[in-house]
């Protein structure tokens, strides 16, 4: 089973950073373009005997023409794009660059937002001490793992400037924006460390501006099919942990439907929720087992299986 699994994140990963149409979007590309060159090859005709008007005559042409070939040529053009790349270094370098810009203006414009709103400090001390694995001690027992962490986290909120004048409309606002730089970063650069890096911050910076909304749309997040949304609502449910989003968040935290840095932020969520909520006996072992049979899931990194066996721990010591 876990192979089948591995092998389904794998695929959905492959899908995620090789550029192309989405398959619904490729199946309508081809279709269209397939209509449309056989309407430029045919020549339909339609017409009446002049002198008898009762008696009509159909034919068809069949005809070559530019408008043909330019549209056989859009028809093959994503098969050709990739090939044309690796032939033509040049148009290669050319288009990285205008990612490079893209992604320089990405960060640019998520210090201005860290800046103008006072979330700089915040963001960064949630990244130092909440973000990392297992940065709780060892051989502590469930209260004191809860009172660790909830320090971290009041340690980390209590920068955010109080003085900022933001409210929460621009807050979401502000958050939907981040939710579109995130997903532009996860699209165009490559996986490695600078990504994972500008991905963290993204994500940190929500943390800091979520504590200014109110009547956050979590559900409709968490369901999103957009990266960036569901991160939006992963450190929501940081900030206002609830058990309500149990089941949604173990799903994306060890499901083949999310990206690991979007299941290691569900893990962080779901952390959160069992600190500071006491689950009933049923959700309690329910929560258990499935985390541990995604323990030993393939595709389930050291950093995540850190954060799932501290997750375990505070729930067996509770239970």
């Amino acid at each position: 089973m876990s192979n089948n699994l591995t092998q389904k994140f794998n695929q959905g990963e492959r899908s995620a950073v090789i550029p192309g149409f989405p398959s619904s979007l490729r199946k309508k590309y081809s279709i269209s373009i397939f209509i449309l060159i056989i309407l430029s090859v045919l020549n339909i005709s339609l017409a009446s005997d002049e002198v008898n008007s009762n008696i009509w005559s159909f034919s068809v042409e069949l005809k070559v023409t530019s408008t043909t070939l330019f549209l056989v040529f859009l028809f093959w053009l994503p098969v050709l794009l990739p090939l044309l790349l690796t032939q033509f270094p040049q148009l290669q370098n050319s288009l990285t660059w205008l990612r490079e810009q893209g992604i320089e203006e990405v960060e640019t414009n998520l210090l201005k937002i860290k800046l103008r709103y006072g979330v700089q400090e915040a963001s960064q001390s949630y990244e130092e001490k909440v973000w990392n694995p297992g940065a709780t001690g060892a051989n502590l027992s469930a209260q004191e793992v809860h009172q660790q962490i909830e320090k971290r986290y009041q340690d980390a909120i209590a920068l955010v400037d109080a003085a900022s004048n933001i409210d929460s409309v621009e807050a979401l606002r502000r958050i939907d924006q981040l939710a579109t730089y995130y997903d532009k970063v996860r699209e165009e650069m490559p996986p490695g460390s600078n990504r994972t890096r500008l991905m963290r911050d993204i994500s940190s910076t929500m943390w800091a501006l979520v504590t200014k909304t109110t009547n956050f749309p979590v559900y409709e997040r968490l369901i999103s099919n957009k990266a960036g949304e569901r991160m939006s609502a992963y450190k929501y449910l940081e900030w206002q942990p609830s058990i309500e989003y149990i089941d949604l968040l173990l799903s994306r935290a060890i499901g083949i439907l999310e990206m690991p840095f979007g299941q290691y932020s569900a893990l962080l969520a779901l952390r959160r929720i069992v600190t500071t909520k006491e689950l009933n006996s049923t959700l309690s072992k329910k929560t258990i087992d499935i985390l541990h049979w995604s323990a030993n899931l393939d595709y389930m990194g050291a950093d995540r299986r850190r954060l799932v066996v501290e997750i375990l721990s505070i729930l067996e010591t509770n239970a």
